[in-house]
């Protein structure tokens, strides 16, 4: 095999307005926004060490309701970029939020125009070389039995884990991080963040077949998303397979 079978293409955001979102997330991240055919918008690879994540906002197919289970972390790499980027955030549209994170604890959260949540951490070892988008975070009832799914899904090798925590990254010194971390509320409608798996064009095995066998499973029932397979981890987020010669 001359690759993984699977990697981590693109983080998918449903949007009201795809274009204003890439735009808001644009001046967050930095990259290439590029309108697509179907109504969405793409950021290509902004600057993540190199991992090749693009964010793709897509038409919504209803409104936010309740917390987001997935939902991105800013990094920033001293004091200064710290109260630039949080004051930023606000300048073009984003609201500071309380979703129950308490007193003191070294990171903002946010909403962006939308109304997804994200977190601009202080400046922190652990987020050192990340670039500026520093993880992809989903919430978890099980955090270790998550991890060893994605970790064969993206091919991205497990660093941490724990009872309430893992953690995958690309490399040990470059690009986000994918963390799961415990949280006792259940999963509830569709996720407006969800994954794009993209497979190996040298693989000759299904990997939709994979996928399953791993611990995957079909929905019941899924707004068309264009070209791909919608698959369920094993919690229930929705993802999707890319047909292998799409572009990524």
């Amino acid at each position: 095999m001359s690759g993984m079978p699977t990697r981590l293409a693109s983080l998918v955001i449903d949007a009201s307005d795809p274009a204003t979102s890439a735009q808001f997330w644009y001046i967050m991240l930095g990259g290439t926004a590029t309108p697509e055919r179907d109504g969405s918008h793409r950021l290509v690879a902004p600057d993540v060490g190199g991992c090749g994540i693009d964010l793709v906002f897509v038409p919504a197919v209803g409104r936010k309701t309740g917390k987001n289970r997935i939902h991105i972390d800013l990094a920033t790499e001293s004091p200064h970029e710290y109260q630039v980027l949080t004051s930023l955030a606000v300048d073009v549209g984003a609201r500071e939020v309380n979703v129950g994170q308490g007193p003191g604890v070294p990171w903002t959260v946010f909403r962006d125009p939308e109304g997804n949540e994200f977190c601009i951490l202080e400046p922190g070892d652990l987020y050192n070389h990340t670039g500026p988008l520093a993880a992809l975070v989903v919430d978890s009832a099980d955090p270790p039995a998550m991890a060893e799914f994605w970790t064969a899904a993206t091919g991205w090798p497990r660093l941490h884990a724990d009872e309430n925590a893992a953690a995958l990254r690309s490399t040990e010194t470059s690009g986000p991080w994918i963390e799961f971390l415990r949280v006792p509320e259940p999963k509830r409608g569709v996720n407006r963040l969800r994954f794009d798996i993209a497979p190996d064009p040298d693989d000759a095995d299904s990997p939709v077949t994979r996928l399953l066998d791993l611990g995957a499973a079909r929905p019941h029932s899924f707004p068309a998303t264009g070209s791909g397979t919608v698959l369920l981890d094993p919690e229930g987020n929705e993802f999707r397979v890319l047909p292998a010669r799409v572009r990524t």
